[in-house]
């Protein structure tokens, strides 16, 4: 199964995947099916982001400071590389050499394709599988159409600590599950459901569960989609990235 569409990718969105777990694999797989199927893609994350992986959607165009002029020759730059390569990445200013800064936020509905799909980074997370979201989180984009929760089910059954989760204080006071607490399906569908806390009434909701194998993790995937069922999201979604390239998807 293809991942744009069991997540309900459809031309002109503005995508955010919050969370934590494998956004960024989540984003590389679907930025390859969406060139596959001839639809135009743009990345700009409003976070950081890997260098190594901006390069793998293309060649890295620069937001930082982008009005006026400088606002209409990056569009025209990002017009090019989608005819060119049917994808485009927009980021900020190097924050280190391996990874750079995100965009603002309201600079994305002025380059999103109209016809193509716009996938944004949307949060931070220490490539923790959890997390812990903070009030001022996720940094959505303006016009984001679809959110995408993202969370790790490798992190089941381990203790609540910065090891497995990033926030591990906010995680608690979100979940219940205080430090040293064994991290349940039930606290981890209270993880995800805050992702959502900042999202548009407009918005369409989407969770993407990750590490998810036959068996035991899946299994522990559909009670959490029970619970995700029950707080208002309706579009469940597993894979097994980032652990396996290119990763299987199955749909609740």
């Amino acid at each position: 199964m293809e991942l744009y569409k069991a997540l309900g990718m459809r031309g002109g969105d503005v995508v955010a995947f919050v969370g934590a777990g494998g956004k960024s694999s989540a984003i590389l797989r679907t930025v390859r099916e969406l060139e596959e199927a001839g639809i135009g893609v743009l990345v700009a994350p409003t976070t950081k982001m890997l260098v190594g992986e901006a390069e793998r959607v293309g060649p890295i165009l620069t937001a930082d400071g982008s009005t006026g002029e400088a606002g209409d020759e990056l569009r025209a730059k990002v017009a090019g590389s989608l005819s060119e390569r049917g994808a485009a990445f927009v980021g900020g200013a190097l924050v280190s050499k391996n990874r750079i800064g995100g965009v603002e936020a309201g600079l994305i509905p002025a380059l999103a394709p109209k016809d193509g799909v716009t996938l944004v980074e949307a949060d931070g997370s220490r490539r923790r599988p959890l997390k812990g979201t903070a009030d001022h989180e996720p940094a959505l984009p303006e016009g984001v159409t679809l959110v995408v929760a993202v969370g790790g089910t490798r992190a089941l059954g381990k203790i609540v600590g910065e090891e497995h989760v990033h926030r591990p204080e906010v995680f608690s006071q979100t979940t219940g599950a205080g430090p040293g607490h064994t991290i349940t399906t039930h606290a981890f569908a209270r993880a995800l459901l805050a992702g959502f806390h900042n999202t548009p009434k407009s918005a369409r909701r989407a969770a993407l569960l990750t590490d998810v194998e036959p068996g035991r993790s899946m299994a522990d995937a559909s009670v959490i989609g029970r619970e995700l069922w029950r707080g208002g999201v309706h579009k469940v979604v597993l894979t097994s990235l980032p652990g396996e390239t290119p990763g299987h998807v199955w749909a609740l």
